[in-house]
């Protein structure tokens, strides 16, 4: 069994021009995911967690732009591969599930047609054989029916049965890799504890690597091995779930941790993090958390450097809380 990373994100920076400056969405971020591994990205809206899903994929539009580093894919450099190279892995060893999956479906088209031409356009393969391909996903992700469900059009699907559709896309390939930005964040709880569970065990049974982007704490808890908080473009604390919800080094992910309704007893107002996200055109000097920091000191002036707390555990900030000691 191989035990490099299948994928490999090295020193990322990406950019989009404004009047104020350029502003540096992902800013020097590194990270492995390793093969069958389901790792979470956690971070506040506009942390940079999205557009590392889709710099992942090569999918970040004009006019931002990738200024440094690399996306190494199954040992290869994937940023410079041309337009056509991309449509060779995209949606084939590579595949994304989107927040909506009304964007993501065609409203006048079939599901089932929709599915064929996922699939005919990375494979050979006859419309029959496709069918049976498509109905084997499509039970795979629970949804009943499947013939049925294929003469069907994306309006008359339930919000959660469309994203389930979306996946069972996303499966047809059986890509290496599968990047899920907030797939469940608009369903019910429901539905989303049935779908974290079932990528769960399609992940362990395929041996998929899953890189699931969200905000929520408490999804990641119930889905992934390891996990990695981006604060303001980077990356501030990476390690074993289970370590980092238990005994967390950085003061941000202290922060999202008792932000977690869970942590909070009943009648009990929940706790926030004060203040917001910064501009990312126009970055604090020194740690980009230090104005929200409550253990804020002088030597925060100073940007801190990714340090290593044990062998699994990461964390950017100067004076670590001892959560990893």
């Amino acid at each position: 069994m191989r035990n490099d990373p299948l994928l490999s994100i090295k020193g990322l920076r990406v950019e989009f021009p404004t009047q104020d400056g350029p502003l540096v969405a992902v800013n020097n971020v590194d990270l492995d995911v390793a093969r069958g591994e389901v790792l979470g990205i956690v971070g506040e809206s506009g942390s940079g967690k999205t557009v590392l899903g889709l710099s992942a994929m090569g999918l970040i539009d004009r006019p931002g732009r990738l200024t440094a580093g690399q996306v190494v894919f199954d040992g290869q450099d994937v940023t410079k591969y041309s337009e056509s190279g991309w449509r060779n892995i995209r949606g084939n060893r590579i595949a994304m599930i989107f927040q909506d999956p009304t964007t993501s479906l065609n409203p006048v088209q079939q599901i089932g047609a929709q599915m064929i031409e996922a699939l005919q356009s990375h494979r050979d393969i006859s419309r029959d054989n496709a069918r049976q391909i498509i109905r084997n996903a499509m039970v795979r992700v629970g949804i009943n029916s499947p013939d049925e469900r294929l003469n069907a059009y994306p309006h008359q699907f339930s919000g959660g049965m469309r994203q389930r559709v979306v996946i069972a896309i996303a499966l047809l390939n059986e890509p290496d890799l599968i990047i899920a930005d907030e797939p469940t964040t608009a369903l019910d709880v429901t539905i989303q504890a049935q779908i974290l569970r079932d990528m769960r065990r399609l992940s362990r049974d395929t041996r998929t690597s899953l890189v699931w982007v969200t905000h929520d704490l408490g999804v990641v808890a119930q889905i992934a091995q390891r996990v990695a908080v981006m604060y303001a473009g980077r990356i501030v604390e990476n390690g074993p779930t289970e370590k980092i919800l238990k005994s967390p080094c950085h003061p941000y992910t202290e922060g999202l941790i008792a932000s977690m309704p869970a942590n909070a007893l009943p009648g009990e107002r929940l706790h926030s993090i004060p203040g917001g996200l910064p501009q990312l055109s126009k970055l604090p000097a020194g740690c980009s958390f230090a104005p929200r920091c409550n253990y804020a000191a002088s030597a925060c002036n100073m940007s801190p450097k990714l340090i290593q707390i044990s062998s699994d555990h990461a964390v950017r900030c100067v004076s670590p809380l001892d959560g990893g000691s």
